[in-house]
């Protein structure tokens, strides 16, 4: 069953975003994250490093919308709530009950996934979130 790939316990290895050839660190490369998923539910807690300046990357070389939003103004980010997985299109709908940015409850975080060497992938547009079991 695909959900016993998900659940557990999972800790952040690396944000980036592909631009071109370009790959780019938009958090830093020392961004902390945990992401949880049982049965049912999914939580995910994002840190970013106090020493990150993110106005050197301009919106309009790529978008990384609210949750970015609110790394960028809070340092932080979090949500949590109900998933499910589309397995024919490798997808996980985030079914967000509770966020720091209040303009995502209600609605669904989907995120395209993969495994590679025990990791789960998860990206959206040009961003790549890998993840390693913990």
């Amino acid at each position: 069953m695909i959900k016993d790939k998900f659940k557990g316990r999972w800790k952040l290895e690396s944000v980036v975003v592909k631009h071109g050839n370009n790959i780019l660190y938009p958090f830093g490369k020392d961004v902390k994250a945990i992401l949880f998923y049982d049965e049912e539910y999914m939580s995910v807690q994002i840190m970013m490093p106090h020493n990150v300046s993110l106005e050197e990357n301009r919106e309009n070389v790529y978008k990384l919308k609210d949750l970015a939003w609110s790394l960028k103004n809070f340092g932080y980010m979090g949500y949590f709530g109900k998933y499910e997985i589309d397995e024919e299109k490798q997808q996980v709908i985030h079914h967000v009950e509770g966020a720091i940015t209040q303009n995502l409850v209600g609605g669904q975080e989907v995120r395209n996934y993969r495994f590679e060497d025990g990791k789960i992938i998860l990206s959206t547009g040009p961003m790549e979130l890998t993840w390693e079991r913990i």
